[in-house]
């Protein structure tokens, strides 16, 4: 290695006394950017749980956390709402990683400090970044990562033993601070739902999905995978979010629509016998309405109506095959009287006519239970009006109520 390479460059870096805080090495990207790694017990020693600094209690009987929540106060937000809820199953996630029971990764966590850090760093740009002893760092991004590893640790202690990415900034004021927290929030760009579930290759139920467009004929090849919704043009004939709806719905019941896109904790012991049964459906449910899935004009490939007809298909979970099949058939004798058209039979029950006599299909949470009683209620009115059967034409309130 050429002796150059490792000369200390002068300046604002400088020969480090390892006495005198944490030494994280890594590569220095500029005056005030430093890309690291340390391990997770490391990491909590310099960055504590910002889920802390809300804690009244805590806040109020330590000065270090009083400083850490003021500058929490402008350079992030507070652990509500989807944040917080996202914790615990970031934290899972990180433990199946570390064990290497699940492939992933955790992207860096940006570390800030308004006060400038020493470094010491050779003419590659290579070498380290010091946190003195007493000071701490707030994470302007990746504060969800930061509270998971400290649940993970929890979980699994030998979680700490981790190397983590962090990115350190330093000596820059809040507002600074503030605007990269602004930027890194507000200039990304959100995967729509249907592209993160095609990417998906954890959850179970996507898997299922994957599994079904294989081993069904009518699917295969024809299920959009980029999209929300499917355009005029588009060849395929649903949607990846679409058909998986209707394979959470096949394993939890309708009751499944509450999950939308998230992923659904299956117990494992259930996939084969879900997989078995939703493939056996859906090849079934293909072969009697193909040619209205295939309908632009029609319903019955709308996630709303895909996700009832996965509910319908709920109770031959608990069969064996013989029975499996016999219920099968009456259950697909059903679906087979009725009128997929937008029309006015499904006014009330799969959305509604707008001002402008265009029928607008409601959302699956919003509908899917109605659909569900429609298709598969003998006794409701819905079930009779979509099939054109003789009923008062007053749609009644079990149709307008939603379970």
């Amino acid at each position: 290695m050429p002796e150059e390479s490792q000369t200390l460059q002068t300046g604002a870096d400088s020969k480090l006394n390892e006495t005198d805080g944490h030494m994280v090495a890594g590569v220095k990207l500029d005056d005030v950017r430093f890309l690291g790694r340390v391990r997770a017990s490391q990491l909590f020693q310099i960055a504590p749980d910002p889920r802390e600094t809300e804690n009244r209690k805590r806040v109020d009987g330590s000065k270090e956390l009083q400083v850490l929540a003021q500058v929490r106060s402008e350079v992030q937000r507070m652990f509500v709402g989807a944040k917080a809820k996202n914790v615990p199953s970031y934290a899972r996630y990180i433990v199946g990683v570390s064990k290497l029971n699940q492939d992933g990764l955790t992207p860096p966590i940006v570390l800030y400090s308004e006060e400038p850090l020493k470094t010491q760093i050779d003419s590659r740009g290579m070498g380290f970044i010091q946190i003195p002893w007493e000071q701490r760092l707030v994470a302007i991004d990746g504060e969800t990562q930061l509270a998971a590893r400290y649940e993970a640790a929890n979980i699994d202690p030998d979680t700490k033993k981790d190397f983590v990415p962090v990115y350190i900034c330093h000596g820059r004021d809040h507002v600074w601070a503030s605007q990269c927290f602004h930027d890194l929030n507000a200039l990304a760009v959100q995967p729509n739902a249907a592209l993160i579930i095609a990417m998906d290759s954890h959850d179970p139920l996507t898997q299922i999905t994957r599994e079904i467009e294989v081993a069904v004929p009518f699917f295969k090849g024809r299920v959009n995978k980029v999209r929300r919704q499917l355009g005029k043009n588009d060849y395929e004939v649903v949607t990846i979010t679409a058909l998986r709806g209707a394979c959470i719905t096949l394993a939890e019941g309708i009751r499944g629509v509450q999950y939308g896109t998230r992923p659904v904790p299956v117990d494992e012991k259930l996939i084969p016998a879900i997989r078995e049964v939703a493939t056996e459906w859906l090849r079934e449910v293909t072969s009697a309405i193909g040619p209205a899935m295939e309908d632009p004009q029609s319903l019955a490939s709308a996630p709303a109506v895909l996700a009832a007809i996965g509910a319908v298909g709920h109770e031959l979970l608990n069969l064996d095959a013989a029975e499996r099949a016999s219920k099968r058939q009456l259950l697909i004798e059903r679906l087979s009287g009725v009128d997929w058209t937008r029309g006015k039979q499904w006014e009330g029950i799969a959305g509604k006519f707008t001002p402008k006599g265009n029928f607008s299909v409601g959302g699956s949470k919003e509908t899917a239970y109605a659909v569900y009683s429609a298709l598969n209620d003998p006794n409701s009115l819905g079930y009779k009006r979509i099939r054109h059967q003789a009923v008062d034409s007053v749609i009644s309130d079990e149709i307008q109520a939603q379970p």
